[in-house]
């Protein structure tokens, strides 16, 4: 089940806020730190660290955001997937004898449609609630394939049940890379280490060379590396503000389901007159 931590309650505009202004204090302290100790020969001496260290950032940074983004394509891929898996076994219920065919696309329809939150605002208050829902939901149609047994051929059966399997792997696959497939703890430990370093031995050369703060480019260095950290921070996390996985191939299947379960029932197209 997932359990919000603290963290990820936060707006990402105040995550954003916040590390903006970690990052001033941290080139504060580090100018503070050079002005006591004034001194050109400091500023030349840090100058090949500090590109070293900036380069070792920027390796972390890349990784981290390759994580992140690989992370986030895989959980849209899954929405597609389940989305074709569902689909698949909709149809394929349709070789099972009745009752169970019946029962099954019912079941089918009523997983459709608990999977999908369209308001935002609603997803973290249901997420639990629509993992049980669905899990319980796998229970009553894979009950529903083992009493088609006796009514259904083995061969037709089979086809069923490998696409009632595929739904219920990638209902695993979702929960798994969606809610506990986070970037590790250690990562984002050594990627704000390094950030907080950088930050700091560059405020310090700014300080030793006693030119002023030069704020026309410090608040734009420490802008960059807070939004590129706010977006880390949105792609990692479950529930996005604003980068949002489309649930449309889901949407799309619930919305034409009458058509695929009762193909009979559409309404005929108005007949043009020719006159």
């Amino acid at each position: 089940m997932y359990t919000e931590a603290f963290f990820d309650s936060l707006s990402i505009y105040l995550i954003l806020g916040l590390i903006f202004v970690t990052i001033l204090i941290m080139f504060e302290c580090g100018y503070q730190l050079a002005q006591r100790f004034p001194s050109k020969q400091i500023s030349g001496s840090i100058s090949p660290m500090a590109t070293g260290l900036a380069s070792l950032l920027a390796f972390i940074l890349a990784i981290t955001f390759s994580m992140a983004a690989v992370k986030s394509g895989e959980r849209k891929q899954l929405v597609l997937a389940e989305a074709n898996a569902v689909g698949t076994a909709i149809l394929r219920a349709s070789l099972l004898a009745e009752p169970y065919r019946s029962n099954s696309r019912a079941l089918l329809r009523e997983y459709v449609t608990i999977r999908v939150v369209e308001d935002p605002e609603q997803k973290k208050a249901v997420l639990n609630q629509v993992i049980i829902d669905s899990e319980t939901l796998h229970l009553k149609l894979w009950n529903q394939a083992i009493q088609a047994h006796d009514s259904t051929s083995p061969e037709l059966l089979l086809l069923y049940i490998s696409a009632l399997n595929d739904v219920i792997d990638i209902h695993t696959e979702r929960v798994n890379k969606g809610l506990r497939g986070r970037i590790p703890i250690s990562i984002w430990f050594t990627l704000g280490l390094l950030t907080f370093l950088t930050v700091g031995l560059n405020g310090i050369q700014v300080g030793a060379e006693d030119k002023g703060r030069a704020l026309v480019a410090a608040l734009p260095f420490a802008l960059a590396f807070s939004l590129v950290l706010t977006l880390i921070v949105e792609l990692d996390r479950p529930e996005r503000s604003i980068i949002e996985i489309s649930q449309q191939p889901l949407i799309d299947l619930r919305d034409s389901l009458d058509k695929v379960l009762y193909p009979d029932q559409q309404p005929l197209l108005p007949q043009v007159s020719k006159d």
